[in-house]
């Protein structure tokens, strides 16, 4: 059963409300990937399977069903569901691909003879072992140090921040875009938050975190979406991030090959992350690490600082996926920026977890990759 997004031009509140109980309890229970929050979003289409047993957002571009992340259900359901939403986009004769796929989940998509092409790497911190004591984030301390020398003073905003703050995430994006290399440079919208949708996003992650589920099932504890604003010593807003709620109530323990088991479960993603030209050095780092000293007290068990497109720095990518890489890379400018995330997010001494296109045809790749590609560099609203 697919259904399709909200009439434009509702109130947001009223769109949230029209979200059903079935695909709001999912996303609380299984909603365990960096993009399952950004799922329910009114824009997206939803497809939910037979018995409520999974859920898949999606947007529809050209033909081409480009879903969130993996079909939020539990673990033993993900081929069924899986299984469930290629026969009905086989009935519309759409193709198929699962955007920033984990690793853990491709057994299953290969077992539905789906083809899985690397795409980059996603960047996990874990607060309640987090430090920055050693080496290894020597870097940080002495950014964060010059920041906090500079006067630099953090707030935090639970929710929809007050009015007047949000003019001032709005005048620091405006400045942040017109910094933009490329003309003209927007916001984008799939699979990752926009200010002018900020308050939307509050009242989505603060409507899940109110439903009602015995105690037992979920952890007491549910994220909503948070904001930090860093002012300069004289009070003037220079730079914000935000973090959008990742859910599951099942921690589990998982091997990344040369680390030690780390703990998996519910924390948040970074998803916002802005700054004026002048803003004094090192307020990001600063930012970043209060959010981890926060995080840690409430509690989570991992945060995403997000997808690194086209980093590989295991050095797992096929011929095919170089290939498409270099057919990423020539449609777009996305080489430079990626080099620098990946540089900006390693000296937090990240956990790098490969992500994966995971598409229903090969021929058909160049054609998927197009329709994933205008969603990521637009505003997100799919098309027919």
């Amino acid at each position: 059963m697919s259904k399709q997004p909200p009439i434009a031009g509702a109130d947001p509140k009223d769109r949230y409300a029209q979200i059903p109980q079935p695909e709001a309890e999912l996303l609380r229970l299984y909603g365990d990937h960096t993009l399952a929050f950004f799922g329910l979003a009114p824009k997206n289409r939803h497809f939910l399977a037979s018995g409520g047993s999974g859920l898949v957002n999606y947007q529809l571009m050209h033909k081409v069903a480009v879903v969130l992340g993996d079909p939020v259900c539990a673990p033993e359901a993900h081929e069924h569901v899986a299984r469930r939403f290629l026969d009905f986009c086989a009935l519309h004769r759409w193709r198929v691909a699962f955007y920033q796929a984990a690793p853990g989940r491709l057994a299953a998509y290969r077992s539905l003879h789906l083809r899985a092409f690397k795409m980059g790497e996603e960047a996990i911190l874990h607060p309640q072992t987090f430090t920055l004591r050693g080496s290894a984030l020597a870097n940080v301390r002495t950014s964060c140090r010059r920041a906090e020398r500079e006067g630099v003073d953090i707030q935090w905003y639970e929710g929809a921040p007050p009015v007047d703050v949000m003019q001032h995430l709005e005048d620091i994006t405006g400045v942040w875009l017109g910094q933009k290399a490329r003309k003209q440079a927007e916001e984008r919208g799939f699979g990752m938050g926009r200010v002018d949708e900020l308050t939307e996003s509050a009242e989505q992650a603060e409507m899940i975190a109110t439903i009602s589920t015995p105690a037992s099932v979920l952890p007491l504890a549910a994220p909503r979406l948070l904001t930090a604003v860093a002012k300069t010593s004289a009070g003037q807003p220079c730079a914000f991030v935000t973090f959008t709620p990742i859910y599951g109530c099942f921690a589990s323990e998982v091997t990344v090959p040369g680390r030690q088991s780390e703990m998996q479960g519910w924390g948040w993603t970074l998803d916002l992350m802005r700054r004026v030209p002048n803003a004094p050095p090192g307020v990001m780092e600063l930012l970043l690490v209060r959010a981890m000293e926060r995080f840690r007290v409430c509690g989570a068990h991992r945060v995403s600082l997000g997808l690194v497109a086209l980093a590989d720095s295991r050095q797992e990518m096929t011929a095919a996926g170089r290939a498409l890489a270099r057919f990423v890379t020539d449609r777009t400018a996305l080489l430079g920026p990626s080099r620098t995330l990946f540089a900006f997010k390693r000296k937090f001494d990240p956990c790098w977890e490969s992500r994966y296109l995971v598409a229903n045809t090969t021929l058909g790749l160049p054609n998927i990759m197009r329709a994933a590609l205008k969603l990521r560099n637009s505003s997100g609203d799919g098309q027919d």
